[in-house]
């Protein structure tokens, strides 16, 4: 899917499997120093995750939620990757 002019690209996967790949308008995730949110455009970002909710808007306006324990966060270029153990 090729990015709108509101949304960008994410992938969340584990060591398992990819469990999520498309395009969302923002994404919501529970940082070591707190939680975050990231949109289209953001600067390039590197971040340690607790546990907690990972919240994403998609482009079609719906929702989806994962719950983790840990990972890390990378967003760089419109493009952000998810890197968790375990998800829910």
């Amino acid at each position: 899917m090729a990015n709108s002019d509101k949304g960008f690209q994410i992938e969340i996967v584990t060591p398992q499997k990819l469990h999520f790949s498309g395009e969302v308008v923002s994404v919501t995730a529970p940082g070591d120093l707190g939680q975050f949110q990231i949109l289209r455009n953001h600067a390039p970002l590197l971040s340690s995750l607790t546990k907690g909710t990972v919240k994403l808007a998609l482009a079609d306006r719906t929702e989806q939620s994962f719950s983790i324990l840990d990972g890390f966060f990378e967003v760089s270029g419109n493009k952000a990757i998810l890197l968790t153990e375990t998800i829910s």
